[in-house]
């Protein structure tokens, strides 16, 4: 098998589609000798955030000495970078060996399309399934101390919800995937709250009802709780698009000129959120010092997320892919307006968001709008966003992101911004087109 096979394999449990519930996942770790077993996780789940919060947190252990294990979704330019070890993707090979290893397993004890479950077969693991058992055996494997996951979709049903964390992190609650979390922030919060475990701290971004259902959940299952918003207080020094400077206060201790890698004031929230959990993780037996998360969070990255590109023009890549999100992208360009020159946009977004919502509000900041289509099936139609940037001055439709990016630097001068969002999969586009990818990576399906 080569990692394209490997891969082709995986993307194709796509069909599946998510199935919420926790008896396949836990009998393909069963089968696999419960991986999880043992090692000391944090568990982060949440609405907008998440990705970034674990990066900070997985950034944190390494910077107190330990091997680390982060497992994250969607991937930006190649399944590689779901599974990482000490910061680092995992390599093709072992995914390969992983994929014929689980392949197999799957095959001997699973129903599949033409053998339907019956008796002990329960259902073939769905593409998240599978990732998260490859994950979790690969952190195994790799004797890791201490591992970062990032739910998939929920908590509660999510495939992730195998494990027993340290921690459990629950960023802010916003409304999404209301087919499958409900349609109410309290529900979807119930949802999200599903990760807490007996006994085990949470620590949380939520506020309002998701907090008071989260709140709820906890003094049910005896869970030490800490409201982030109610228990720290933080003020940003500086603010620059290379990062950010601020001083947080807590329970704990207080931290003065704390340096953040990461552009954008929510990630200064974020970072306050990945600073309780690691205090939080520390009196559960991790050594995460304040030296650690100094360090740690001087250093993270994350690309993808308010990714600033430098050059003439500059080029900001967010993957902000719902109107929460576009609400943290909005601040930002508003905040750093007057050093950006004029902002020209590139937008491409899929079918099942709110599309016309998150065009609305980043139009009037745009001298110019480029609309285009993901490189995905489910990619929507540029033609249906027009009404919502009916009367603005300068719109275009591009077939795909590569021509949008070119329309954009054809409309931008050299001390202007071109801004990409969307869609991780418009980002992930324009940064291939950009060149700005490892050497010798294949393109990839962004994944789910």
């Amino acid at each position: 098998m080569t990692y394209a096979e490997a891969t082709a394999f995986l993307y194709g449990l796509r069909r599946f589609g998510w199935r919420p519930g926790l008896a396949t996942i836990r009998r393909l770790v069963a089968l696999l000798g419960d991986p999880q077993t043992g090692i000391p996780f944090v568990h982060v789940a949440g609405t907008n955030g998440k990705g970034s919060t674990a990066a900070m947190l997985d950034a944190i252990c390494r910077a107190a000495g330990y091997r680390t294990g982060l497992y994250t979704s969607p991937h930006l330019l190649s399944f590689t970078e779901r599974i990482r070890v000490n910061g680092k993707p995992i390599n093709e090979a072992d995914i390969v060996a992983l994929t014929e290893e689980l392949k197999t397993v799957c095959g001997g004890h699973f129903a599949s399309e033409t053998t339907a479950p019956a008796g002990d077969r329960l259902p073939h693991p769905t593409f998240f399934e599978l990732t998260t058992a490859m994950a979790l055996l690969h952190f195994r494997r790799r004797a890791v101390d201490a591992a970062v996951i990032e739910v998939g979709l929920g908590g509660r049903l999510d495939a992730t919800n195998v494990i027993e964390p340290r921690v459990a992190v629950i960023t802010n609650i916003a409304l999404e995937h209301e087919q499958y979390l409900g349609r109410t922030l309290a529900e979807i919060a119930g949802e999200k709250a599903g990760i807490v475990k007996a006994g085990i701290p949470v620590v949380t971004a939520a506020r309002g009802d998701a907090l008071a259902v989260i709140q709820q959940r906890a003094a049910e299952r005896q869970a030490p709780i800490v409201s982030v918003p109610e228990a720290y207080r933080w003020e940003v020094r500086e603010s620059k698009l290379d990062g950010q400077t601020f001083d947080l206060e807590g329970p704990r201790r207080r931290y003065e000129a704390l340096r953040l890698a990461l552009p954008g004031r929510h990630q200064v929230e974020n970072a306050v959120l990945a600073v309780a959990a690691a205090e939080a993780a520390q009196e559960q037996g991790l050594a995460l010092d304040a030296a650690a998360i100094r360090r740690g969070l001087a250093e993270v990255a994350w690309p993808g997320r308010l990714q600033v590109v430098q050059g003439r023009p500059r080029i900001i890549v967010d993957g902000a892919h719902n109107p929460a999100g576009i609400e943290t992208l909005v601040a930002f360009l508003a905040e750093h307006r007057t050093t950006l020159g004029r902002l020209i946009l590139v937008f491409g977004v899929l079918q099942d968001k709110d599309g016309a919502t998150m065009l609305r509000r980043l139009a009037p900041l745009a001298d110019a709008i480029a609309l285009t289509q993901p490189p995905t099936e489910r990619g929507a139609d540029p033609a249906v966003l027009m009404s919502a940037v009916e009367g603005h001055a300068r719109v275009t439709v591009a077939a795909n992101v590569e021509a949008a990016l070119a329309q954009a630097r054809d409309a931008a001068r050299a001390d202007d911004t071109i801004v990409v969002a969307g869609s991780l999969y418009t980002v992930a586009a324009a940064l291939w087109a950009l060149g700005i990818t490892p050497n010798g990576m294949i393109r990839e399906p962004v994944g789910d």
